[in-house]
């Protein structure tokens, strides 16, 4: 499993994060810009920062320090660079605003973020991005 794959963590977040390594692990290809998976994976990681904090699960600053750790492998030009971070950020003020305390909802939406990210990565790992 690459670099992106790894960046979800235990459990499901390992399984998650393993996704965003693999993709991240293989060097980036010479595109003009990222693929709109790049931008949709930062989402999730914005996302999934929050809901797993709100949620309990204890994990301090891991989802924040794996999107550096997806800018790092990507090696984006400085435009990219603030797009992802944008998008990582208004997810996570989004989520934080729709989930300001752990509900089922909340428990459920993470989860799926977690299946999603860890496909998202493991498709941007297949195409290429991350190596």
């Amino acid at each position: 499993m690459g670099h992106l794959a790894s960046i979800f963590g235990t459990h499901r977040a390992r399984a998650a994060a393993g996704l965003v390594v693999l993709a991240l692990a293989l060097p980036a290809p010479a595109f003009a810009a990222f693929p709109p998976k790049a931008v949709q994976l930062a989402e999730i990681l914005g996302a999934v920062h929050h809901l797993r904090d709100v949620c309990g699960a204890n994990e301090g600053q891991l989802w924040r320090n794996k999107m550096i750790e997806m800018i790092a492998v990507l090696q984006p030009k400085e435009a990219e660079r603030q797009r992802l971070v944008k998008h990582f950020n208004d997810s996570f003020y989004r989520y934080r605003n729709a989930y300001p305390k752990c509900t089922a909802t909340a428990a459920t939406q993470s989860d799926k973020l977690m299946q999603d990210g860890q496909r998202i990565a493991e498709e941007l790992a297949a195409s290429g991005f991350g190596r």
